[in-house]
């Protein structure tokens, strides 16, 4: 029955990556509440590093984008050898002035420069740099994703830890009633008014307590491991501790609110908009490149012989080129790029019905937590009150020890329905934010301490 404490499952967590932090020696031990470990996270985080280079990634993107339409000018050299004599320079002067002979030689070396400037390109260069802009704005869009999801997985690793204390302290408790009730058993068996085969028991069930208890500090252990993970604490010897801040009692907006909050701030749904915009783009794109393509080239040169006597010579051009026949390449391009837009629409579809069922299932889990919260609540009273009174019979000799021992058991049952529901709750809340695009966490007011009971 109480074997399922041994396992505590933090399968909900994922899974994430080692990063250095320059504070704190080895062996020391530093506590953080929420709100400041959630700060450290957000700077220190190395995904949240990378995330941050993706828009700066795109930044050069959109620098590139707009050198595609600036003058490019490129140097140039060579040197050529031929197996016969070759002209150094063209002919010079016309034939009525007596055209100039050119010179020839073997080796022919040229130095210079050439120019091109595109003037039109089917509006290309317009659209590749709006599509940079843009493919920007999702790199910030998932910049911000990647801080809500963060924000989500420490606090529910916080939420995690604030449940494993608990019942820690509960199964701790449950050792020390065990211990205090073994003690009584063996008493009234070296009395005689007890069988042998209640001490038994009661040595079995409180090596199985303190088993618990070493199950639940290893998840315990495990879970703060996590934690040094997502704020980035790199030094294995650290040990941290969390403090609990004043609690609030958060005001959720109704169901359709929240829905249309989710569609106006996600950032993923934002970026899923901003792609089915590329998309678009990109089919404008390809059509692009059935129009002419206008351009000014020029080129500043000299070339010289053996001798090393360099002739200069310059010219300009105004470049036009029109696609005639490409064998199908630019309409295929077309069509591709209209099904990838397809694909995206469908996608955001799909988004938009994932999200709404998010955020229906977190204003569902809310709610049934909080209503487990009371049906726990006085499970856990009835369940104090029965073990006080099987503890009452069995000292006045009207109880067995196994009637303390189911009691102690069902307490302790209850005591982990009551946290676990104080969890889901709080789980639940830190997922709604995170459903509507919001990047802060919330704290509700549930008791964090079960009523309390005689040790």
């Amino acid at each position: 029955m109480m074997r399922v404490l041994a396992v505590v499952c933090l399968l909900f967590l994922p899974a994430a990556v080692h990063a250095e932090r320059g504070a704190g020696a080895p062996g020391s031990t530093d506590t953080y509440t929420l709100s400041e470990a959630l700060e450290i996270a957000l700077r220190d985080n190395p995904g949240i590093r990378a995330s941050g280079a993706d828009v700066a990634i795109a930044d050069y993107g959109i620098d590139a984008a707009r050198a595609e339409k600036m003058p490019k000018i490129d140097f140039f050299s060579n040197a050529v050898r031929y197996r016969y004599p070759a002209p150094v320079t063209p002919i010079s002067g016309s034939p009525l002035e007596g055209a100039g002979f050119p010179e020839f030689d073997t080796t022919i070396y040229d130095l210079g420069a050439y120019l091109t400037l595109p003037l039109y390109r089917g509006g290309r260069l317009d659209r590749a740099v709006t599509i940079a802009e843009i493919d920007r704005a999702i790199a910030q869009d998932m910049f911000r994703m990647s801080r809500q999801d963060l924000v989500y997985n420490v606090t529910s690793v916080f939420y995690k830890i604030y449940q494993l204390e608990e019942l820690l302290e509960a199964n701790r408790a449950s050792v020390r009633q065990l211990e205090a009730h073994q003690r009584d058993v063996a008493l009234f068996f070296e009395a005689g008014t007890v069988p042998r085969i209640e001490l038994l028991k009661t040595e079995t069930e409180l090596a199985h307590a303190r088993q618990n208890v070493l199950a639940i500090e290893n998840s315990l252990e495990s879970a703060f491991t996590l934690l040094k993970a997502l704020m980035g604490i790199e030094e294995m010897t650290r040990t941290i501790s969390v403090v609990r801040e004043t609690a609030v009692d958060e005001a959720y907006p109704p169901l359709e609110k929240g829905v249309e909050r989710a569609f106006s701030q996600r950032p993923d749904y934002r970026a899923m908009l901003k792609r089915l915009r590329v998309a678009e783009e990109q089919i404008a794109l390809a059509r692009g490149r059935r129009l002419p393509f206008v351009s000014v080239s020029s080129e500043y040169a000299g070339r010289s012989g053996d001798e090393l006597s360099f002739k200069e010579n310059w010219n300009l051009a105004l470049r036009l080129t029109m696609p005639l026949f490409d064998g199908g390449a630019i309409k295929a391009d077309v069509g591709r790029r209209q099904k990838e837009l397809e694909r995206t629409r469908e996608e955001q579809q799909s988004l938009r019905l994932a999200i709404i069922r998010e955020v229906k299932d977190a204003y569902l889990a809310i709610e049934n937590a909080r209503k487990r919260i009371g049906v726990t609540e006085k499970a856990l009273e009835s369940a104090q009150e029965n073990l006080r009174i099987e503890r009452l019979k069995f000292e006045a000799g009207g109880g067995t020890s196994t009637d303390v021992i189911d009691a102690r058991t069902t307490l302790l049952r209850a005591e982990t329905d009551y946290y676990q529901a104080l969890f889901d709750k709080r789980l639940a809340a830190a997922a709604l934010m995170r459903a509507m695009g919001e990047e802060r966490f919330a704290k509700p007011a549930d008791k964090d301490r079960r009523p309390s009971e005689e040790s």
